[in-house]
């Protein structure tokens, strides 16, 4: 849910990948109870590198398909991240017409 300013946070694990598909993570906004928005959020390619290169990620090799070659990947949903304490914080914001 989100808070009174609209803010929505979450806490998950680096999202592993597929192939055919760029690093990403799906997003459901409910705006009602009829009413669902979908997207994707992505990574900056030299991040995904260095996530790929670190355990446990290194052990799924072969990735195939990177932001600049990915069908679906739409820069608009890249997420702005830096480093927080073991991992990251990611934040992008999200406009939703009412």
């Amino acid at each position: 849910m989100a808070d009174e300013d609209g803010i929505a946070r979450f806490t998950t694990i680096y999202p592993g990948w597929y192939r055919g598909r760029t690093i990403h993570i799906h997003l459901k906004v409910h705006r009602d109870k009829q009413t669902v928005l979908t997207t994707q959020l992505y990574f900056d390619e030299d991040l995904n590198d260095e996530v790929s290169a670190a355990s446990p990620y290194d052990e799924h090799t072969g990735r195939d398909t990177t932001n600049d070659i990915d069908s679906i990947f739409d820069e608009t949903g890249l997420l702005t991240v830096q480093p927080s304490g073991e991992g990251y914080l990611g934040v992008i914001n999200l406009g939703i017409d009412v």
